[in-house]
């Protein structure tokens, strides 16, 4: 439910759970406490986005064997 119209001019509203009169800025009902919904048809918030993934660190280069001795 929402108490809260498009513009403030349109008067009081009927609190949708109780059926009382409710002023257009009003968060909650004051006769029944009922909450003000987001308006229908708004999109859903994004969730929180997540830690971002650690870059991938090259390996040290190896090190080149020494040539074996000639007998």
């Amino acid at each position: 439910m929402c108490f809260r119209p498009p513009t403030i001019d349109n008067g009081p509203i009927i609190c949708p759970k109780c059926g009382a009169e409710v002023d257009p800025t009003a968060s909650e009902c004051p006769n029944c406490g009922a909450k003000a919904a987001p308006a229908p048809g708004a999109p859903a918030m994004p969730a929180a986005p997540g830690a971002p993934k650690v870059p991938s660190v090259p390996q040290a280069p190896s090190v080149p064997k020494p040539p074996a001795p000639k007998a």
